[in-house]
């Protein structure tokens, strides 16, 4: 049976790192990362202000939208994606699932306690390399990519409304598995829970 994992938490959760260790790991598997896709697009076209940044975002969420259903036509074995997928995706992904006859699998990744995750945002956004400047910036160009300097954005009361939001807001489609220790995650005994 074609299976679509659907890995979902906010930023610094570790959403990124547990989709490519199981594609990786999965044979005949497929990962799309809405940030990757994302980032592409804005390094191909960037953005002059937040009007066009605002447009590009709605463009790039229906064309990730239209790759997501492209694999499943053309019946991928199995689809990774991964994003902060809230409650307002579910109708999209339902009737994919029942239009191209998918098992589906939700992994909420949370954590311990919400200081975790606060504490490893932190040092993840103030390092350049790890942070996309188009996240953060209202107008962004490729060629002055190496100009932009890292921006922390979050604000820790927002941060922490958007987390618990996304908690109590989960798409939460098929089977649904939930981890809240990232870091000692086993991928073999998740691989096998998924596959069982």
């Amino acid at each position: 049976m074609k299976k679509l994992i659907i890995i979902t938490g906010v930023s610094g959760t570790g959403k990124t790192t547990l989709a490519k260790k199981l594609y990786n790991k999965l044979e005949n598997s497929i990962l799309i990362s809405y940030d990757e896709f994302s980032e592409k697009i804005c390094d191909i076209i960037g953005f002059k202000n937040k009007e066009q940044k605002s447009h590009l975002y709605d463009l790039r969420i229906k064309m990730y939208k239209e790759l997501i259903e492209e694999c499943m036509q053309r019946e991928d074995e199995i689809i990774i994606l991964e994003k902060p997928f809230k409650i307002k995706w579910k109708d999209f992904f339902e009737d994919l699932i029942t239009k191209y006859n998918y098992n589906a699998y939700t992994i909420n990744i949370f954590a311990r306690d919400f200081e975790t995750i606060w504490n490893r945002l932190i040092k993840r956004e103030n390092k350049k390399e790890e942070r996309h400047p188009s996240h953060y910036l209202d107008s962004y160009y490729y060629k002055k990519k190496d100009e932009y300097k890292p921006f922390f954005e979050y604000k820790y009361d927002t941060f922490k409304n958007e987390y618990e939001d996304l908690i109590s807001n989960s798409i939460n489609l098929g089977n649904v598995i939930n981890i809240d220790d990232i870091e000692n995650i086993n991928i073999d005994g998740l691989i096998k829970e998924i596959f069982i």
